[in-house]
């Protein structure tokens, strides 16, 4: 397996994992723990990006007003996907998680289609269909709507749509992104604390404390570890080893208890069919696309 393969792998797998960090801060407020994540991983980014040799280029982009505004857009969408997380996790509803990125890609598609008018293919929209008619499925059977799972798989797919215009390093972009929101994070943070936070009331002591500036790293590895194994990846085994992701989220809500109603199996079920559809019609996609080059 090549290098970059193995740190997109790994990108995965961090990412999967998340859950079970901010599962140890259940307890705290998830704007709190929200807003700790955007200073903290801030901080690792500023930290990092002199010895990733892009601190001049983030000052060059940062006189660049166009960027900046994508990037705050950026960091705006971002720290609302974060939060939903987070609150998932609190909440109990990893499963949420866990078919928000299960159904991502599929939204990106979407995304794509409606923000650069890129075509679908016949299977990429029976794809899209099927995993809307599994995403109904609760409102149908339960009269609830995955509403978390949707907003939270929806805003990373617009972000991705934004990241794709700004085109700028994951690394770089981490560090714009938080430091545009940063102030928003700083002041909220002040504000809990002046008024009892999980600092000033013990909430948070000892080794406990030591999560919210972890909170920058676990953010930051996967972003860096990504950023570092696409460039000699392929999108498509990029695309397939992106599962691990929320299949990962799937088995550590299951772990913690939460369980698959009927109506949420038949979301799942749909969603897996959707998926195949997509990852079988892509493979084939770029069989015919290699086999028309040797041609040439």
């Amino acid at each position: 397996m090549k290098k970059g393969t193995i740190y997109v792998t790994l990108s995965y797998v961090l990412w999967g994992l998340l859950p079970v960090f901010w599962k140890l801060l259940a307890d705290v407020d998830s704007f709190y723990v929200l807003a700790c994540r955007v200073v903290f991983s801030l901080v690792v980014s500023a930290a990092l990006l002199p010895l990733l040799g892009e601190a001049r280029r983030a000052k060059d982009a940062l006189k660049n007003k166009r960027l900046v505004g994508l990037m705050l857009c950026c960091g705006l969408l971002i720290s609302f996907n974060w939060g939903v997380l987070i609150y998932c996790v609190a909440a109990e509803r990893v499963l949420d998680v866990s078919l928000a990125y299960y159904i991502n890609p599929l939204l990106a598609i979407l995304v794509g289609f409606i923000c650069f008018r890129e075509r679908l293919s016949a299977a990429q929209w029976i794809s899209c269909a099927i995993a809307a008619a599994g995403v109904a499925a609760p409102m149908v059977m339960a009269g609830e709507f995955p509403i978390l799972a949707v907003l939270c798989g929806l805003s990373f797919a617009i972000y991705g749509a934004v990241k794709k215009v700004a085109n700028i390093p994951g690394e770089l972009s981490t560090f714009m992104e938080t430091l545009l929101v940063v102030p928003f994070a700083i002041a909220f943070i002040i504000y809990c604390e002046a008024n009892g936070g999980p600092v000033a009331s013990g909430q948070l002591s000892g080794w406990r404390l030591l999560l919210l500036p972890a909170a920058g790293a676990v953010t930051f590895l996967p972003v860096y570890l990504y950023s570092a194994g696409i460039r000699t990846t392929s999108m498509g085994l990029s695309g397939v080893l992106m599962y691990i992701n929320p299949t990962l989220q799937l088995l550590i809500g299951l772990l913690y208890g939460e369980t698959l109603g009927t109506d949420m199996l038949v979301t799942f079920a749909c969603v897996w069919i959707a998926t195949a559809i997509y990852l079988i019609s892509g493979a084939k996609s770029r069989k015919r696309a290699a086999n028309a080059a040797l041609e040439e």
